[in-house]
Parts: structure tokens; C-alpha cells; sequence
């Protein structure tokens, strides 16, 4: 059995939070993000959080117009009306990841750590993908150990 794919996204803090709370398990995005269902993800809460704080693993992704979206995902969104209306303003297309098997790492693992496991570092403007050897998804695995 191969290892799962691993990606980082970067998600506003008060997402993450939601994320974290239960309130949002579903991450809308304005572009496709070509991975598979089983991925796990990693999620970056933003400067000026600039943490890792939790992980959770892809169990779909559903492509659909903006209104389709919020049709289907509305109550699992995290999301205001207004906050989607400007978000996906002028989209055509959307996509939803739909995540499962959310958990808050047992430490939050900060941006100064990543660089120092992983030179050069730089927190992905949408996602990116850590292959092994890569020392950020060594230090994010060993956070998800101790748990």
C-alpha cells in the first residue's frame, strides 16, 4: 500500500477555527485542487496566525456553479452568505473539499519551525504538495504523532 498524498493549504484563521470547531467541513475554493479523496491535509492558519494547528483528510471534491454550492453545502460552509457572495463573485465554477477526520495538532506547529526543517519555506498562496524527504511534512508528521 502506497503512502497518501500530502498537501498544505493555506486557510484565513477565522476559518481554520471553524474548521476546528465543527462549524465548517467543507473548504470552497475559486480554482481546482487536482487531488484524490484519502489526501491528508494540512491546514495553515495565515499571518498573522502563521500556524500549522490541523489536519484532515479530503473525502471528495465536488466542481459546481457558485449557486449549486451554497445549495448543497450551505449548512457545513462556515460561511456567511455575504462572505460567499464575495468570494465567489464573478466564479463561474467552484470547487468544494469536502474534508473528514478532523484534528487539531496537539501543538501548532509555526511558520519559524517549517523553515527551519524545510529551507527555503514559504506558506503556498492555495495549496502545495510535501512529498517525503521534505522536512516540513517530517516535522507535520511527527506533530500528528503525538497526538
Amino acid at each position: 500500500m502506497t503512502e497518501r498524498e500530502n498537501i498544505l493549504i493555506s486557510v484565513e484563521h477565522r476559518y481554520v477555527m471553524r474548521i476546528l470547531s465543527g462549524v465548517k467541513r467543507v473548504e470552497l475554493r475559486r480554482r481546482p485542487l487536482r487531488v484524490m479523496p484519502g489526501t491528508r491535509v494540512w491546514i495553515y492558519s495565515k499571518a498573522p496566525h502563521a500556524i500549522v494547528t490541523a489536519v484532515a483528510t479530503v473525502g471528495a471534491i465536488v466542481s459546481a456553479t457558485p449557486a449549486e454550492l451554497w445549495k448543497e453545502y450551505e449548512a457545513i460552509s462556515g460561511m456567511t452568505r455575504a462572505e460567499f457572495d464575495a468570494y465567489f463573485s464573478e466564479a463561474r465554477i467552484g470547487w468544494a473539499i469536502l474534508l473528514k477526520e478532523i484534528y487539531a495538532l496537539p501543538s501548532v506547529i509555526t511558520l519559524a519551525a517549517l523553515r527551519k526543517h524545510s529551507t527555503p519555506f514559504h506558506p503556498p498562496q492555495f495549496f502545495m504538495r510535501l512529498r517525503d524527504g521534505n522536512g516540513a511534512l517530517s516535522l507535520l508528521r511527527s506533530g500528528l504523532r503525538s497526538r
